[in-house]
């Protein structure tokens, strides 16, 4: 399956001490770029420069022994999966440029030859459909698009925390929870000029990590992130219906 930026934001190393590793920070940053240019391919927004397999393959990352570093083999391999999907998708070398982006998969108009019209009278009409039945008592007439997350849920949600291994920084996942809050409240109540972040933004955050200090476990993170932005695309696909 071809990646994409969650799978690149997902990916987690094992950890060595005391033996060659790769230093985090420059792992970390190379993949920042690759979540960037997968993020710009499915959008077909190319705001700067993309990165490219020869990019990849080209890669040096400072060396850890005494400190914790990630794997080098697991970074490696990983590194040329990206390599490939890269690769496949136009960016092989330097300076390539991405085809353009297909069109979004939707009703397609036929523009080749018409179907013959049989001569004689024409068919019969089919008849209508008839009428829905109408809506139970207290039944709402239309449905909205509304999911079963509630800004309470938000605000009540606490993680795991972590600590000599990496966590994403408390105050920072806090900060932009207090704004999927508020976001979910306006969505709610149908106040566009309240939201702050869009499913797309849940998506792409990315967050400060921890090691010496607490920080919040990764995983379950990213977990309630797919989540909140699940949530966020009801609303945002029922707007303007």
């Amino acid at each position: 399956m071809p990646l994409t930026p969650a799978d690149i934001r997902k990916k987690r190393f094992s950890t060595v001490r005391f033996r060659p590793g790769y230093h985090e920070d420059d792992v970390d940053a190379l993949l920042d770029r690759v979540e960037e240019t997968l993020s710009a391919l499915n959008s077909g927004e190319f705001d700067g420069p993309l990165i490219t397999a020869q990019e990849i393959e080209e890669s040096r990352f400072r060396g850890t022994r005494l400190s914790s570093g990630y794997n080098e083999e697991e970074v490696d391999d990983f590194l040329d999966e990206i390599a490939a999907e890269l690769r496949s998708r136009g960016l092989a070398r330097k300076g390539d440029v991405p085809p353009p982006k297909a069109p979004a998969s939707g009703p397609v108009t036929w523009t080749g030859p018409q179907p013959r019209v049989p001569a004689g009278p024409p068919p019969a009409e089919r008849p209508a459909a008839p009428p829905p039945p109408p809506p139970r008592a207290g039944a709402h007439a239309r449905a909205e698009p509304r999911g079963s997350m509630a800004p309470e849920h938000i605000r009540a949600k606490r993680f795991a925390t972590t600590r000599l291994t990496t966590g994403y920084n408390e105050d920072e996942v806090d900060d932009f929870l207090d704004a999927a809050e508020a976001t979910l409240d306006a969505l709610i109540k149908k106040h566009p000029e309240g939201v702050l972040i869009t499913a797309s933004e849940v998506e792409r955050v990315r967050f400060s990590t921890t090691r010496a200090r607490p920080g919040y476990d990764p995983g379950q993170v990213d977990a309630f992130l797919d989540e909140l932005a699940a949530e966020f695309r009801l609303y945002e696909g029922g707007e303007g219906s």
